[in-house]
């Protein structure tokens, strides 16, 4: 059983969960992860989450599917316990970022494509030309990022 909600962290769940929101999250992948960022223990069952963060059990099953899946949560299961409870990922920020960097190599990777079609058209190749610079520069620099939080970190 977990420690209540309290207004100071319904207060970080809620805020938390309007920026994924604003990334385009459901909000209640955002209340979960918040929650599994901030709960005492760090193990949540389905009616943890169901009680504290006060959603239905469909969410729940639906919201932490989409969690495991991608990579944020994992299913535990603790000595003596039959259900199952659900806890944050570890590495699973970092492990996001990367996934991210192999989307913006493809991005990288379509805009020089698309600066090939219109090379031989001359078109306003401009706005183009923006959004492969800004890819490519992610591209090198982020790999370097990500290597140095993890070495100073491990």
């Amino acid at each position: 059983m977990s420690n209540p909600i309290t207004e100071k962290k319904y207060t970080f769940v809620d805020d938390f969960s309007l920026k994924m929101e604003q990334i385009g999250h459901p909000r209640i992948y955002g209340q979960i992860l918040g929650w599994l960022l901030i709960c005492d223990p760090p193990e949540q069952s389905f009616s943890d989450l169901m009680n504290n963060l006060n959603i239905s059990k469909a969410s729940v099953s639906n919201t932490t599917r989409m969690l495991l899946e991608a990579g944020f949560i994992k299913k535990v299961r603790l000595t003596g316990e039959r259900q199952v409870y659900f806890r944050m990922q570890k590495g699973a920020l970092i492990g996001f970022m990367e996934r991210q960097l192999g989307i913006i190599h493809q991005l990288k990777e379509i805009s020089e494509e698309g600066l090939s079609i219109i090379q031989d058209e001359n078109a306003d190749s401009s706005r183009l030309n923006e959004m492969n610079t800004f890819y490519t520069f992610l591209d090198s620099e982020i790999p370097t990022l990500i290597e140095k939080y993890k070495k100073d970190n491990s």
